[in-house]
């Protein structure tokens, strides 16, 4: 078994030197070639379901040739909203052969904030899940369509009544081959795959292009390069798709590498070990949080009884890594980090525990930390105008480069958030660097950690939030003059629950009742502010920066804080006082959110 994973190392480092040449592959005609080596093996297993490589192949050409007879050429876009399911993977594909590019947008955001992702994919249609009818039909007078402009509804088999206005996809697929697909245009590495969702540093959701050639790389670095994966690993993934650790790492791991990918529609803390033991995984994904809620869990005799031995992902701390591989029984644990815009991947091989990876891979140098500013928000240079780089030791801000080997395809129709992201002339006249916004300590032999993340964002439940995004939604529920949003630090948890400092109108009240519905409503579980604390003067500047630093450091303590204090109640859904006791039940856990 350990020569036939290093084996299958090599050939995976072979295929990523050989994507240099742009006509080699594309998702599609990969998906056709392990077709014809494993056309009867499982390729999902999901629920009750089993979909083997020949069945998905041609469920994803009825798509593709569905979408063909109505016109859709490569280039053009369909805005996906939908659960976790089979479908997704088959929808995702079939577009992939014809150069359709879909728009994986995030389905746990509601009101404008939807309409708005599904505006700025300009898409000429909806492929939309059953299960998102009713949001979808909220905003569904603020949604644009390119000409002629079509929502298709994926029922999952269900007997629904299709609502007017939609069509059904189930009887529209019967009617079309299951062959591949006749392309006019061939479809290159190169080419557009997806537009996937980030929160950016400010503002609303841009859509991120990311291109066949990168999907590929993913496959081929997470799956040959770092697990080692072959066709008789079983992947378990219970992480969304539309989230680029499910989409672009784990579900080309399996594909690429002839494996059997067992999908799961949302994570279980509770269940995660009966599925892996069910399935016989031996290959994860993760994120760190998700890991800790496995590690809270209460112990169990049988915990190291498990088939998982290599799993992947980011945000594994140090605290709990070394627990956490023990008690379970892992093998290995590959820490990487890479942004949503697919640039600056970084690998933590040798498993070294609170590390996220060295700055060189593979001979490559993948960027560098350099020393920054918190307070000013500067960048430090030396007497020439160039960056200075960290000392081990040393904390700054992470700068990914950008090249051929490493590139940045910016975000669809905003080309002010692109350029805003790159920085040039650092090191040397005309490098180009990618902001990363987090901040790294620099250890020995260039292995690096991660700090914290800055500006307008902080990371909870395994997502990035736009601090301005959460403001704009609470300032529209009326009485509020300001409100600053930010992350705080909660004990035994991963990244930071929202926060957020009101100043009201004078002579406005609060219905914290009304606070906590709304808030339900509007925002998805991981952006909402979970604490409310009312301030008499908004803190800002004199440019009206919103000041931030000094709040989050008083965190949510009400013997520190001598504002008025509120928590979101998870079982309750409304805002009440935080008290000693609360804050206490909180900090030990007894109260999770």
């Amino acid at each position: 078994m350990a020569a036939k994973r290093l084996l299958s190392k090599i050939k995976g480092l072979v295929g990523y030197v050989s994507l240099k040449n742009e006509k080699v592959l594309s998702v599609g005609s990969f998906l056709e070639n392990q077709v014809l080596r494993y056309p009867d093996k499982p390729l999902i297993l999901f629920e009750d379901r089993v979909v083997t490589y020949r069945e998905f192949n041609e469920a994803a050409n009825t798509y593709a040739n569905l979408f063909q007879n109505r016109g859709f050429i490569k280039g053009d876009t369909v805005a996906l909203l939908m659960d976790n399911r089979p479908e997704y993977l088959i929808i995702h594909a079939g577009l992939a052969k014809i150069g359709v590019v879909p728009a994986l947008v995030n389905n746990n955001i509601r009101g404008k904030v939807l309409a708005h992702a599904l505006n700025i994919a300009e898409a000429r249609a909806i492929i939309l899940g059953h299960e998102y009818i009713s949001e979808f039909q909220k905003i569904a007078k603020e949604v644009k369509l390119q000409k002629p402009g079509s929502v298709f509804l994926e029922r999952e088999g269900k007997s629904i009544a299709i609502p007017k206005g939609m069509e059904d996809l189930t009887p529209l697929l019967r009617s079309v081959p299951s062959e591949n697909p006749l392309l006019k245009t061939p479809i290159k590495s190169k080419d557009t795959l997806e537009y996937i969702y980030t929160s950016g540093t400010t503002g609303m959701p841009k859509a991120t292009v990311l291109k066949h050639q990168k999907w590929l790389q993913l496959g081929y670095g997470a799956g040959g390069y770092s697990l080692h994966a072959t066709s008789d690993d079983v992947q378990y993934c219970c992480l969304p798709l539309y989230h680029n650790s499910g989409i672009n790492i784990a579900w080309p791991t399996t594909l690429m590498w002839g494996g059997t990918f067992a999908l799961r529609k949302k994570f279980s803390a509770t269940q995660f070990w009966d599925d892996i033991r069910k399935y016989n995984a031996s290959l994860f994904i993760y994120i760190g949080e998700l890991c800790r809620y496995l590690n809270n869990q209460p112990p169990k005799p049988d915990d190291a009884d498990n088939p998982l031995k290599f799993i992947l992902g980011n945000g594994m701390r140090g605290d709990y890594w070394m627990d956490f591989k023990n008690r379970f029984g892992i093998k290995r644990i590959i820490e990487v980090y890479g942004a949503t815009e697919g640039v600056g991947a970084l690998s933590n091989i040798k498993g070294v525990p609170g590390m996220i990876g060295r700055l060189t891979a593979a001979g490559v140098r993948m960027g560098e930390v350099v020393r920054y500013d918190k307070d000013t928000g500067d960048f430090i240079r030396d007497a020439k105008g160039f960056f200075e780089k960290c000392k081990p030791g040393e904390t700054g801000m992470f700068l990914a480069a950008i090249n051929n080997t490493n590139p940045f395809a910016g975000y669809k129709n905003n080309q002010k958030a692109t350029g805003d992201k790159i920085i040039k002339n650092v090191f040397k006249q005309g490098d180009r660097y990618f902001i990363s916004g987090d901040l790294f300590q620099l250890h020995k032999n260039s292995f690096v950690s991660f700090v914290d993340r800055l500006g307008d964002t902080y990371k909870w439940k395994g997502e990035v939030v736009s601090t301005n995004e959460v403001a704009d939604i609470l300032n529209r529920f009326g009485g509020i003059e300001d409100s600053n949003v930010y992350g705080v630090q909660v004990k035994n948890t991963e990244g930071r629950a929202g926060m957020v400092a009101l100043t009201l109108l004078p002579g406005e009240k609060i219905d914290f009742k009304a606070l906590g519905k709304y808030v339900t409503e509007h925002l998805a579980v991981y952006a909402r502010p979970y604490f409310v604390r009312i301030r008499k003067e908004k803190d800002a500047t004199t440019s009206f920066k919103q000041l931030k630093t000094a709040l989050q450091n008083e965190g949510f303590d009400p013997d520190r804080i001598k504002d008025q204090l509120y928590f979101l109640d998870p079982k309750k859904n409304a805002y009440v006082k935080l008290t000693k006791n609360i804050y206490n039940e909180i900090q030990s856990g007894k109260i999770r959110f």
